[in-house]
């Protein structure tokens, strides 16, 4: 959630970086585009463990950083996508309490954690949450909320406008209620107005290195961090020996948060295998699917990659060395010629953008992406001494359907 305590010109360009720490912490690094016209409070909610202490949440100051998104962007593959704006909120004060919270300084902030929404009395006036906002939101009643106190840019010529300022990057770890999820602050309450559907214009990068990092799908940066980051600046919130993965949500979603859950019930070690003429790679994306989904098999997809990832990976572990013994199957291996299935027809190549028909009868690695009702497409690659005839392989992809149905049933 993103909520101010007074009025905004503008706010976009929302940049946001979320990093798996261990003992259950996370790391939270947020920028944005913002124009004021006088002090105010930038909100965002925490999903904290309950009652939690008011030094829970450790500030962390880039102001010596102020590219590291830019940096971190560059990591990536290029990003088309373009960026509308959005508006800012609204303050009412609420009555005080004896002691004040504790304000930090970091960088060109000042920074309070407010360990629950009862607390924001404690906070000067004019940086509480408004007081009909929470009333609102039921949902975050027992969030703690990280609380950044902004000022204006200097105004232009005349002092006739206020000026759009790019804010370095507001930086923070904090204890999850979660220790498995990934939290990013998304919601939209601007005006006072938590409206159903928002416009996002926000870029959120991420780093895991356990199964919430290996089935997310989103884009995944050109290698590790540390090529393009200052890391020795990061204050430790950024691993530069890891990759980084990205995705860009520019237009008019439902409003909420973003929370990124990875599914139970399987370990890292279990999303691929590999064996004498076989490998796999599992697939979850529709795991991380929120709200409604209007197709009927795609909800099943999400359930299926929720629920029962990991039988899934053992059926294909078990039953794949079964699969590939009844066939003309020979050891993976660089040298096989690329292969793949564009809808029944056999290919060379990689995909169809650079590859072109195949006839059967040859060597190669022929990677199939099988799919059912219940289940997303999965990454199986088979190699084969002879290429199988249509047919064939008609019959294959119906046999290791049958493996995806029943490891779900």
């Amino acid at each position: 959630m993103c909520c101010f305590s007074r009025p905004v010109k503008f706010v976009g360009k929302t940049q946001i970086y979320a990093r798996n720490l261990p003992g259950g912490k996370q790391a939270l690094v947020y920028t944005m585009d913002v124009a004021l016209d006088e002090p105010l409070a930038m909100v965002l909610p925490l999903p904290v463990p309950p009652s939690p202490a008011e030094d829970a949440v450790r500030f962390v100051s880039l102001e010596g950083y102020p590219r590291f998104f830019d940096d971190l962007g560059a990591a990536f593959p290029p990003d088309y996508l373009t960026a509308p704006q959005a508006k800012g909120g609204l303050f009412r004060g609420g009555p005080e309490l004896s002691a004040k919270l504790e304000v930090h300084d970091v960088g060109d902030f000042e920074a309070s954690f407010v360990p629950t929404s009862r607390d924001f009395a404690r906070l000067d006036a004019r940086f509480r949450l408004p007081d009909d906002v929470l009333g609102r939101l039921p949902a975050y009643a027992d969030f703690g909320f990280a609380v950044f106190r902004l000022k204006p840019k200097k105004r232009g010529l005349f002092g006739l406008s206020a000026a759009t300022q790019s804010v370095h990057p507001m930086a923070f770890v904090f204890p999850r209620r979660d220790p498995r999820s990934l939290f990013f602050p998304t919601l939209h309450v601007h005006d006072g107005h938590v409206a159903a559907n928002a416009q996002f214009d926000h870029t959120l990068y991420l780093q895991d290195d356990d199964v919430l990092g290996a089935t997310l799908g989103w884009t995944r940066s050109k290698g590790p961090l540390g090529a393009h980051l200052r890391v020795d600046r990061t204050v430790g919130l950024v691993d530069g020996a890891r990759v980084g993965l990205r995705q860009g949500i520019v237009g008019t979603y439902p409003n909420r948060d973003v929370v990124l859950t990875p599914p139970a019930g399987v370990t890292l070690g279990e999303l691929s295998g590999e064996g004498h003429g076989f490998s796999f790679r599992a697939q979850a994306t529709h795991a991380y699917l929120t709200g409604e989904l209007d197709d009927a098999r795609r909800a099943r997809w999400a359930t299926s990659a929720r629920e029962k990832l990991g039988a899934l990976c053992r059926a294909l572990r078990e039953t794949l060395p079964e699969v590939v013994a009844s066939h003309a199957t020979c050891a993976l291996s660089p040298e096989l010629p690329a292969h793949f299935m564009n809808g029944p027809h056999l290919w060379r190549g990689t995909s169809y953008l650079d590859g072109a028909t195949a006839n059967p009868g040859g060597p190669g690695a022929l990677t199939l992406r099988v799919f059912t009702e219940h289940v997303e497409p999965q990454e199986i690659v088979l190699g084969f001494r002879a290429l199988p005839d249509p047919a064939t392989l008609t019959a294959l992809f119906a046999r290791l359907q049958g493996v995806l149905d029943r490891a779900v049933a």
